[in-house]
């Protein structure tokens, strides 16, 4: 007689595997039942695999961090070198927090990775969902890291076709039981290539709610950059529109005008254009504390439950919102405190685009939290200014590329460091404690209602986007 799981048992959480059915893996998810069950029913119904349609299938490389001052450049001069943060589930391709390549390494050094109009972009390593599809749009021409795969196909609509497909959370589930590994999964070529392929799905319902989504991140888009004109008429700020480039990030400074200073901020005169018509003080007048976090190797992560969260520049959105889709998880250090609740994290180490944006930590549900080491937390003076107000005004100077101009570069990598970084002028409208407060907790007030309608407006796009997959998923498996 075979062991039955006791009836007070939750059979979600454990469930009984024959010896034979043992296939050399461990993993106990492998072995769900609802997961095989839902592989076999996918499986029966496939009539290729990923495979035939591939005229080629080739994974990126990373140019060695030592050298990377000789590989990477700037978006104006660059070509895109996509990452998984590129890829997205609606099946196309986005280049926010895009880093750049020269034109000699795109055409030798990562020749194999090369992206053009119509390729299949796979995901197959990292944290959060796996076999992450997208297609690259008209005209493009890019390259790839290891982390995904390239999938040429010959014809635009079959790449289009299998991204919608792949990006399915039945396939994704496929695709997460069959990739390896802990703190980073990874899915082998042969997995990849095996992984079933059902013809002829109408996806209309996934296009239809593409089309009411992407009307809905206009409408985002155009509530979120309103942040921005509602601080520069609050502060009566009126900018020229600046330009990207070289030339654009130097400016001259007279000998007998230095001061014992040589940090770059102190002497950058567009930061007056925030603050020549309103009162201001330097961050380190305004802050307890600037402190960043800690590096962490991925031979050190952990699964999330045996670690502390670490929150790193994934975890902050182009917005200076926090998102915990891209987790990693860290050992417990006695010897290292964990994040304060109330504080601002500041990116200090991004690509040149990015570095600089910053998110309001409020830690509300009371979590234990790290940071890593291109983070800084700023603790500041609340008699003095609102973190949420400072916040707004640091995500403000990076759309508008003062980090930009100022940062340090090295190896693939933007920087503003502590001493710069407590240089910089906050507008804070008049010397005048009680007033300035007051002023800045209405326009606290104000962006946190623009945030709220637009997480209106996302949660109504996921909630249409996850109607119409699970319209597609029935018509498929019943």
């Amino acid at each position: 007689m075979s062991y039955q799981v006791p009836q007070y048992i939750n059979k979600d959480k454990i469930f009984i595997v024959n010896r034979s059915e043992i296939e050399g893996r461990l993993e106990p998810e492998f072995y769900r039942p609802s997961l095989s069950s839902l592989e076999n029913r996918i499986r029966s119904l496939a009539t290729h695999k990923l495979r035939d349609y591939a005229l080629s299938l080739a994974g990126g490389a990373t140019p060695k961090k030592t050298e990377a001052d000789k590989y990477y450049t700037d978006s104006e001069s660059g070509i895109p070198f996509l990452r998984v943060q590129n890829l997205q589930t609606n099946s196309e391709l986005s280049l926010e927090d895009c880093v750049y390549i020269n034109e000699e390494t795109h055409n030798s050094l990562l020749k194999r990775s090369q992206v053009s109009e119509g390729d299949l972009l796979v995901k197959i390593t990292g944290v959060g969902r796996m076999a992450v599809a997208s297609v690259a749009p008209k005209d493009f021409i890019g390259n790839t890291n290891q982390h995904m795969v390239v999938i040429k196909t010959g014809d635009v609509s079959i790449s289009k076709y299998l991204a919608r497909f792949l990006n399915l959370d039945i396939i994704e589930k496929i695709a997460s039981r069959h990739s390896t590994g802990g703190t980073r999964p990874a899915l082998d070529y042969p997995s990849l290539k095996a992984l079933p392929i059902i013809e002829n799905i109408d996806f209309t319902p996934i296009d239809n709610a593409c089309e009411i989504i992407k009307g809905k991140e206009r409408e985002v888009n155009t509530l979120l950059n309103s942040i921005d004109s509602l601080l520069l008429q609050e502060l009566g700020i009126a900018l020229p529109k600046r330009k990207n480039g070289l030339k654009n990030r130097i400016f001259i400074v007279k000998r007998n005008s230095l001061e014992e200073r040589i940090d770059p901020l102190y002497y950058y005169t567009e930061i007056e254009k925030f603050t020549h018509c309103t009162y201001s003080e330097r961050l380190s007048k305004l802050a307890f504390s600037l402190e960043n976090g800690f590096a962490v190797g991925r031979q050190n992560q952990v699964e999330e439950i045996n670690g502390i969260l670490q929150i790193r520049p994934t975890n902050i959105d182009n917005n200076g919102r926090l998102r915990y889709d891209k987790n990693v998880y860290v050992p417990e250090f006695t010897d290292i405190r964990f994040v304060e609740s109330g504080v601002v994290l500041f990116n200090n180490t991004n690509s040149q685009e990015w570095v600089g944006k910053s998110a309001f930590f409020a830690n509300e549900d009371n979590v234990k939290v790290y940071t890593s080491n291109h983070i800084t937390a700023i603790d500041v003076d609340r008699s003095k200014i609102l973190p949420e107000y400072l916040c707004a005004i640091l995500n403000m100077y990076q759309r508008h590329k003062v980090f930009y101009s100022i940062c340090t570069n090295w190896n693939n990598q933007s920087g503003v460091g502590l001493d710069l970084l407590k240089s910089l002028h906050i507008p804070l409208f008049t010397d005048d404690r009680k007033k300035s407060l007051r002023k800045q907790q209405e326009i606290v007030d104000r962006i946190n209602g623009i945030y709220r309608e637009a997480d209106e407006y996302i949660s109504s796009a996921n909630r249409i986007m996850e109607e119409a997959k699970a319209k597609v998923e029935s018509m498929i498996i019943g």
